[in-house]
């Protein structure tokens, strides 16, 4: 019997996420650039993102440089498009106004720091963009998936945070940090029961 699949959030249904979603009319536009290799990735975390996220999108690719959709909204004259990416002139994230806020993009590699750093050397255009980081006091809370260091953040938290210093509010995102701390809690009972299941 082949496997079912929930046709929002793209997971087999039994471990359907769209219950941990919730609903943020974001002002700044996220636009989550993802690696292939993260497309099933259940420990992921940008469709949770994508779906609470009203103003937001996922384009799935390696080498940007050919993307229709991607180069059509960097080319716009009436975007502001920065890349979330730490290098040598990053400016850390400050608020825009109102206005700026709605003509801002935000664009966030999504993948291990490997394959993001792979995506961003193939990527041409976005070698090109303005690029913006966190403040380094932010500490990741992601438990479920390995990283290096404390600031090695999700990406869904990654955007949340780079959209609460964009938009100046706090308060706003706080439904979306705490849908991801619910999202480690139901990985770690999966793999719980999984790991109860086996012995």
């Amino acid at each position: 019997m082949s496997r079912q699949y929930c046709t929002r959030c793209q997971r087999p249904l039994v471990t359907c996420i769209c219950n941990l979603c919730c609903h943020i009319e974001n002002n700044v536009r996220v636009i989550f650039l993802q690696h292939p290799s993260e497309e099933k990735q259940a420990k992921g975390t940008a469709m949770l993102a994508h779906l609470s996220l009203q103003n937001s999108n996922i384009i799935i690719g390696e080498n940007f440089d050919e993307s229709v959709e991607l180069n059509s909204l960097i080319n716009d004259v009436n975007n502001h498009v920065l890349l979330l990416y730490p290098t040598e002139d990053t400016q850390v994230v400050s608020k825009l106004s109102t206005d700026m806020q709605k003509q801002t993009i935000i664009l966030v590699l999504d993948g291990t720091w490997k394959k993001a750093y792979r995506m961003y050397q193939l990527s041409t255009n976005l070698q090109q963009l303005n690029k913006i980081t966190l403040a380094n006091n932010i500490k990741s809370q992601y438990v479920i998936r390995k990283h290096h260091k404390d600031s090695d953040v999700s990406s869904l938290e990654a955007c949340a945070h780079a959209l609460i210093a964009l938009e100046g509010n706090n308060d706003k995102y706080a439904e979306l940090l705490d849908s991801f701390t619910k999202f480690n809690q139901f990985q770690l009972s999966l793999a719980n029961k999984n790991r109860n299941e086996r012995n």
